[in-house]
């Protein structure tokens, strides 16, 4: 049995061989193959650790790393799942395969093996950008339960670990005598429609509001009614009304900020599992799932990725949403 999902990272057309037989060589030596040309995206030292990490798990995990040039012209998705078809089939063994496509697409199989890969490798993908594949990678096996490779502690570093700690301390101890105990201020919980800024001040307004959005998403679950229509859409109906549950079980209390944010949260994940129902149902593409602004959680979900170099630090991708867009570019989009 094989589990295949893939995860379109970047749309873009993309050509190039696809002998696999490289990878399968690699593979005779390291479980992790990184093509010369992607170094740069996964270097030797992670690659070294990662192929450390999955060294003699059970079942076995491959992974590779090719460029996107490998993938031919058409459908990007369709070209994936072929390489990595190909390379199941030259490799003839059961197990879990993950495959990056350079910055274009990443690729899971698992032959053999009851693992949910498309759910891990999608829940990854919210939380690493495409430039940053190491940290995508050690998500996955991080859920597939795989140990981190052991790395010993210089002795020296202990009493700088315990100073940290002491520090840390003693700065949690100061901000919990100083903290604010008002439930004044900007609303800390901001629902999915539209509202006036002094319209959910308080906490108990911000309850109320988490509890109307929730009632609202329970509404258009059941208007959308896809249960029905013979289509694949259990597991995302289910996980809809799941999120929807959940939601429900804590607005339904009196939850603090912390609570409230956690709920929209869930609700937005709801809304998106049910939206990938209704895709498959009309026969479209499912919605990307977007992480909010980077700037500010309260410019809500983001629409692209934008090169920031914070103060200081290195150039990286953050989601923004679209006035960060066009502030970052001049106003020139």
């Amino acid at each position: 049995m094989r589990l295949l999902a893939g995860v379109l990272l970047l749309a873009t057309t993309l050509t190039g061989s696809n002998d696999p037989a490289a990878v399968v060589d690699g593979w005779k030596t390291s479980p992790v193959y990184v093509d010369p040309t992607q170094r740069s995206l996964v270097p030797d030292k992670d690659a070294a650790e990662l192929a450390e990490r999955v060294s003699g798990h059970d079942p076995a995990i491959r992974i590779a790393v090719v460029p996107a040039a490998v993938l031919t012209t058409g459908d990007k998705s369709a070209a994936a799942h072929t390489y990595v078809d190909q390379l199941v089939d030259r490799q003839q063994a059961d197990g879990i395969y993950l495959v990056v496509f350079g910055g274009a697409i990443a690729w899971g199989s698992a032959v053999g093996v009851d693992t949910p890969i498309a759910d891990i490798l999608t829940s990854e993908l919210d939380k690493h950008s495409r430039s940053d594949p190491v940290g995508m990678l050690n998500g996955v096996l991080d859920q597939l339960g795989v140990q981190k490779a052991s790395k010993g502690t210089p002795g020296w570093l202990w009493p700088l670990l315990v100073a940290l700690v002491v520090l840390i301390a003693g700065l949690a101890v100061w901000w919990w005598r100083t903290r604010s105990r008002k439930n004044e201020g900007p609303a800390l919980y901001r629902p999915s429609y539209d509202v006036l800024p002094d319209e959910i001040d308080s906490l108990d307004e911000r309850r109320a509001t988490a509890r109307e959005d929730v009632t609202r998403f329970g509404e258009e679950l059941d208007a959308a009614d896809v249960r029905l229509d013979g289509m694949d859409t259990a597991a995302d109906v289910q996980a809809a009304m799941d999120a929807y549950a959940d939601a429900g079980r804590v607005v339904d209390g009196e939850p603090d900020d912390d609570k409230l944010r956690e709920v929209r949260s869930t609700v937005e994940y709801g809304r998106w599992r049910l939206a990938c129902a209704q895709a498959k149902v009309a026969g479209t593409p499912a919605p990307a799932r977007r992480a909010t602004c980077f700037f500010d959680a309260g410019h809500g979900t983001s629409v692209t990725d934008w090169m920031y170099t914070p103060p200081g630090g290195r150039p990286r991708e953050v989601p923004v949403c679209n006035a960060c867009r066009e502030r970052l570019s001049g106003g020139a989009r």
